[in-house]
C-alpha cells in the first residue's frame, strides 16, 4: 500500500485520501479539504491560526494509523468500479437516508418550537431545503449520467470530452453545497442545539453535523481522486 510523506506542502486532498481517518480532526477546526483540497497543509495551518506543532500532531497520527490492521484501502488504489460502487454504498445511500430523516424532523422542531426561536429554526428549515434539493440532483447527474459514463467500454474521444464536461459542472455544485453547509454551520453555531432544544432538535443538530461530515468526505473522494482521471 502506497504511503504519503506529510509535510506543510501536502496539499489537502492528498493528505484525506491516504488518510481518511484524519477528516474528524481537520472537520472540528473548519479546515476545508473538500473544494479546498488544492490548498498545502502549511497553508491549512497558518490560515487556521494553529501552531507547527499540528503538523507533528498530524504526522504521529498518521504513523499510529498506518499500524492499525482496521485501516482503510486508499481510494486511490481503486479501479473505477470499485470506487464508484464504494461512494454509492458508503455516501450516497446513508446520505439520503439521513436527508429523509432530517426532512421530517426539521419540519417537526419548526412547528414545536416556533416560539422559543422563529428566526433560527426559519432559516435551518430553509438551508436544509437547499442542500437537500442541491444533493438529490447532484446525486441524479452522477448514478443516471456520469458513473454509467464513466463505466462504458471503449469510450470514444467525444464520450471523454463529455465525462470532462459533466465534471465541471458537477465540481461547481460541490463548490455550490460547500457554501451551503458553511451556512449551515455558522447558522447553528457549528451545530449547538440551544438552550431549549429539546431531545428532537438535539437528533436534528447531532444528524446535521453526521450528514455535513459525510457530504464533505464524499466531495473530497470525488474532487481529488475520481474526477481527476479524467482530466
Amino acid at each position: 500500500m502506497k504511503r504519503i510523506e506529510i509535510s506543510n506542502e501536502t496539499r489537502l486532498g492528498e493528505l484525506v485520501t491516504y488518510f481518511p481517518a484524519i477528516t474528524s480532526r481537520l472537520n472540528e477546526l473548519h479546515i476545508d479539504y473538500c473544494c479546498q483540497g488544492n490548498r498545502t497543509l502549511g497553508e491549512a495551518i497558518k490560515d487556521a491560526g494553529l501552531t507547527p506543532d499540528f503538523l507533528t500532531e498530524i504526522q504521529n497520527a498518521y504513523n499510529d494509523y498506518l499500524v492499525r490492521p482496521d485501516k482503510e484501502l486508499p481510494v486511490t488504489e481503486l479501479p473505477d468500479k470499485q470506487l464508484i460502487e464504494l461512494i454509492l454504498e458508503i455516501h450516497h445511500k446513508p446520505e439520503r437516508t439521513l436527508w429523509k430523516e432530517l426532512d421530517q424532523l426539521v419540519n417537526l422542531v419548526l412547528l414545536v418550537h416556533y416560539g422559543h426561536g422563529k428566526e433560527l429554526l426559519l432559516n435551518l428549515h430553509r438551508i436544509f431545503s437547499e442542500l437537500k434539493m442541491e444533493l438529490e440532483e447532484h446525486f441524479a447527474k452522477e448514478e443516471k449520467e456520469l458513473f454509467p459514463a464513466m463505466l462504458k467500454l471503449d469510450k470514444t474521444d467525444e464520450n471523454e470530452a463529455a465525462i470532462r464536461s459533466l465534471i465541471l459542472q458537477l465540481e461547481d455544485e460541490h463548490e455550490g453545497a460547500g457554501r451551503i453547509i458553511k451556512r449551515l454551520i455558522k447558522e447553528t453555531s457549528d451545530f449547538t442545539p440551544p438552550e431549549y432544544a429539546c431531545p428532537t432538535m438535539k437528533a436534528v443538530f447531532l444528524k446535521l453535523h453526521e450528514l455535513t461530515d459525510d457530504i464533505i468526505l464524499h466531495i473530497a473522494k470525488e474532487n481529488n481522486v475520481l474526477f481527476k482521471r479524467y482530466k
